[in-house]
């Protein structure tokens, strides 16, 4: 059994333990927080045997083997390289890291230390998605000429350090990695250009809605990002004989094929957790000895981080810029 320390106690972290004991493959050895008393909390009502008031207790654990970090979004880089020169492998929630010199630096010191380090990209595991491809692969919607993605955010106004820049808030830094993985995973990795216009929240402060269009060879790929609406998030790919709808792509459990000829095809994968088949993923992995992704690997997550690095500098200049780690 794979046995995962868990620093942070965000909101998702309920969630994520409960994919951990679906798995079969892996234990929630260790929770930690910066209070005590709330790291003791979460682990009673989450069943997890052991409780740290530090992440540097939480690293000091011999027993635990990888880190799951889901904390605020300027603090990855430097969590994730604190887990990785502690000898710990790494799951590291999305976005990866703010920059994409960051992102380097964290692949290259894992290689140092030898240990795994992954983004944590739990769309790309669904069976809904990979069936997706498997339709796409097998030529069923004939050539992919369009994708279009709408996803609306409503709530993280909600969330009291998202429209603060140095702390990584926005909505494109937050929820780009979800489709861009995704794309990614559907038609290869990179992207041949890329650009888009956002809406800002308010004067020195980050986005609030968004327009991406981005090019990989004839494809064209269209991504608004809101969290001024709601409405149900759809991946469509669009292809010369018929048109796939994902509703709720990035933790879907069904989707929609709807052909030109009136042929309506829906499919269905029922599940519990959307976090189970990434940790087996990732369970796996690392009983074979492999220390990167070989779904998510190192290409895919650097071109996610330097996307949305490139946009954001583009937009705000060097108000985004100087919260490198090389400035």
């Amino acid at each position: 059994m794979l046995k995962i320390g868990i620093m942070s106690g965000a909101s998702i972290v309920p969630r994520f333990v409960e994919g951990i004991k679906e798995s079969g493959v892996a234990q929630a050895a260790a929770i930690a927080t910066r209070r005590l008393e709330k790291a003791q909390q979460l682990a009673t009502e989450l069943g997890i045997p052991k409780a740290y008031g530090s992440y540097e207790a939480l690293l000091a654990d011999n027993e635990v083997e990888l880190i799951y970090i889901p904390l605020i979004n300027h603090l990855h880089f430097s969590a994730a390289k604190a887990a990785i020169q502690a000898k710990k492998h790494v799951l590291l929630e999305k976005p990866f890291t703010l920059h994409s010199e960051e992102a380097q630096e964290l692949y290259a010191l894992a290689q140092q230390h030898d240990v795994f380090l992954m983004e944590a990209q739990k769309a790309v595991f669904l069976p809904a998605i990979e069936d997706v491809k498997k339709t796409i692969d097998s030529g069923k919607i004939g050539q992919v000429q369009l994708v279009d993605i709408r996803d609306a955010r409503p709530g993280s106004e909600k969330i009291p350090w998202f429209w603060d820049m140095e702390k990584g808030g926005g909505v494109l830094i937050s929820n780009a990695s979800y489709p861009l993985s995704v794309s990614q995973y559907f038609f290869g990795t990179g992207f041949d250009g890329y650009n888009g216009i956002c809406v800002e929240h308010g004067s020195g402060q980050t986005d609030e809605q968004c327009m991406i269009n981005l090019k990989q060879k004839d494809l064209l790929i269209s991504l608004f990002l809101t969290t001024k609406m709601s409405f149900t998030s759809t991946y469509s790919i669009i292809g010369e004989k018929g048109t796939i709808i994902i509703p709720n792509y990035w933790k879907t459990d069904h989707y929609t094929i709807q052909m030109n000829d009136g042929e309506v095809v829906k499919k269905d994968f029922p599940m519990n957790s959307e976090f189970v088949f990434e940790i087996r993923h990732v369970a796996d992995l690392l009983s074979s000895g492999k220390k990167q992704g070989t779904v998510v690997d190192p290409n895919m997550t650097i071109t996610n981080v330097q996307v949305v690095d490139d946009l954001y500098y583009k937009w705000f200049g060097d108000a985004w810029r100087k919260g490198s780690s090389d400035k």
